[in-house]
């Protein structure tokens, strides 16, 4: 990673070099980066500075995280505004939405197995 002599945080430090890693092509978008435990041996760094320095990815849209792991975002996608959080009411609207189409697909089917069975 990085000499002893750098003053930076070391989760910047890893931050920097997994960044270039991926503006570089080196890490292609959609790649599974290693994972936490991984990194922890390959650096010699805490669970924690990895998981900061992975955050601090995600927060600058490089890196996207599921249960599966962090993935490479494409690098183009980086700093573009995350979508707006989703209000109560946008939710709840979403919600009353999603009840009604369910309600129309059992009404559908009810109504195609009723004319099948007849």
């Amino acid at each position: 990673m990085s000499a002893e002599d750098d003053p930076r945080m070391p989760s910047e430090q890893l931050a920097d070099d997994l960044r270039k890693q991926i503006r570089s092509g080196a890490i292609k978008p959609g790649q599974k980066l290693p994972s936490v435990r991984e990194m922890v041996r390959d650096t010699g760094l805490g669970s924690a500075t990895v998981q900061k320095a992975l955050s601090r990815l995600r927060n600058e849209g490089l890196v996207f995280t599921t249960q599966r792991g962090s993935f490479a975002h494409d690098s183009d996608t980086a700093n573009r505004p995350a979508a707006a959080p989703v209000t109560q009411e946008q939710f709840a609207t979403l919600e009353a939405q999603l009840r009604e189409l369910a309600q129309r697909v059992q009404t559908l089917e009810s109504e195609r197995t009723g004319r099948t069975d007849a």
